[in-house]
């Protein structure tokens, strides 16, 4: 957010969501995490109790990995990625892990 980089903001939002998940889920499974960068995968393996209103909210996320990285993709995403669209959804990402790391 400092250097202004907001779609690098999201996208690294998306990562630190995605790792906490993969913890989430080893600790359920004893196993390695799944190969994935989907979310909604990820939280539904992670075997906990997740409100329809968070992975509601991984689902919207998961747009910030996709187009973050796809260069057809980029134009429109970062002309999306102002600074309030991106403090918004930053401040939601963040409710979000704060509520996955309890559950660690």
């Amino acid at each position: 957010m400092k250097t202004k980089k907001y779609p690098h903001t999201l996208f690294m939002g998306h990562l630190a969501l995605e790792k906490l998940l993969k913890a989430l889920v080893v600790k359920a499974t004893k196993a390695h995490a799944p190969m994935t960068h989907s979310l909604p995968f990820l939280a539904e393996k992670s075997r906990i109790n997740i409100p329809v209103t968070i992975m509601v909210k991984l689902r919207e996320f998961m747009e910030f990995h996709f187009e973050a990285r796809y260069p057809s993709e980029q134009k429109a995403f970062y002309n999306k990625c102002t600074k309030a669209y991106t403090t918004a959804k930053f401040r939601e990402m963040k409710k979000v892990f704060q509520w996955l790391e309890k559950k660690l």
